[in-house]
């Protein structure tokens, strides 16, 4: 047995989805995670890979929403510890700069959304790849 914060599988007790969010801007990350829980989703929101990798319950979650760069780590590298340790879930990638597109899609993220981000299409991408049905349009 590691002692990898990541590693702890215990079962969850909630019917809602989680979605980790990692995104170092504040106002972003809480309209991100406001827009996401109004969705229905359990939002577990982060500064950095830092914060999520010392959450012992990451990887229970449903999909990971993270923006390309940050401090300390970028998303590429946070995925690719997500996967060593056994996280198979999809993974979102946002960026301001279109030009990282193929660099994330290369690295295993399913989407890459452009900022500023459009909120029907994050809703979309996320109940998409986790096998939700979209909710309805307002």
């Amino acid at each position: 047995m590691t002692d990898h914060p990541m590693l702890s599988l215990a079962p969850d007790r909630g019917d809602r989805p989680r979605v980790l969010l990692v995104e170092d801007d504040a106002a972003v990350r809480r309209a991100l995670q406001l827009l996401l829980q109004g969705q229905g989703y359990d939002v577990r929101a982060y500064r950095s890979a830092i914060g999520l990798a010392r959450d012992p319950e990451a990887l229970r979650a449903a999909c990971l929403v993270c923006d390309l760069i940050m401090p300390e780590k970028d998303a590429v590298e946070l995925l690719g510890e997500l996967r060593a340790a056994g996280w198979a879930g999809p993974g979102i990638l946002i960026s301001g700069q279109l030009d990282d597109r193929f660099r994330g899609q290369a690295q295993g993220f399913e989407r890459v959304l452009a900022k500023p981000i459009a909120e029907n299409l994050l809703k979309r991408s996320v109940a998409e790849l986790i096998g939700r049905r979209s909710p309805p349009a307002v």
